[in-house]
This record gives structure tokens, sequence and C-alpha cells, in this order.
């Protein structure tokens, strides 16, 4: 942590959540924490259950159904997700397997 006024590293967190510097005296508040990360985690992890099971089959049909909801970089990597859980759920021949992984792979471009 350096001083924002003077660039002292002689810091001290106070009781009131404020830093101050030794050197100069300056207070500047502790930065909050964005928790919002916790919120998209949780969001993802009901989607996946919603849709692990759900009829829908395809990369295209499924992204369209989780960018209502997350970004799309986070839609993309549980849809890839979601779809290769499906894959290993079921049993099927290396053929259709192949078909899946590649969906799930289409997924993530």
């Amino acid at each position: 942590m350096v001083c924002p006024k003077c660039g002292s590293r002689d810091i001290v967190l106070l009781p009131t959540n404020e830093y101050v510097c030794k050197k100069c005296g300056y207070k500047w508040p502790m930065p909050q924490p964005d928790y919002m990360w916790i919120e998209t985690e949780v969001k993802k992890a009901k989607l996946f259950e919603k849709f692990i099971d759900a009829p829908v089959e395809n990369c295209e049909e499924l992204l369209a159904q989780l960018l209502k909801e997350l970004d799309e970089k986070n839609a993309k990597l549980l849809a890839a997700k979601i779809l290769m859980q499906r894959a290993e759920r079921r049993k099927l021949t290396a053929t259709e397997l192949k078909k899946l992984y590649e969906d799930a792979e289409r997924c993530l471009q």
C-alpha cells in the first residue's frame, strides 16, 4: 500500500476502515470489495441445474437461453460445461460422444 499523496509506504489501518499515512497524515477510505462475482457464480449454478436436463440439444439454442441471464463469456463457458456433462452422463457411442464434444467446443468459440 502506498500513500496516494506522498508515496510513502509507512501506512496504518485505523479501526474506522481508513488508511493513514504516518509521514504526511493523509487519510483515505479502505476500498470495499466487489461481491458481484459471487452473485454470478450462484446464478451460473442455478442455470446449470435448470438446463442440465433441459430438452435443448445444441450449443446455439443453449447459448440463446443463457445469454438472457449471463454475459457472453460466462454463457459460453456454462454452455460448454452443460454439454460436456450431458455427454458424460449418457451412455453414447463413440460417434455420438464425438458429436457432443464438438458441439461443446463450438460453444467456446
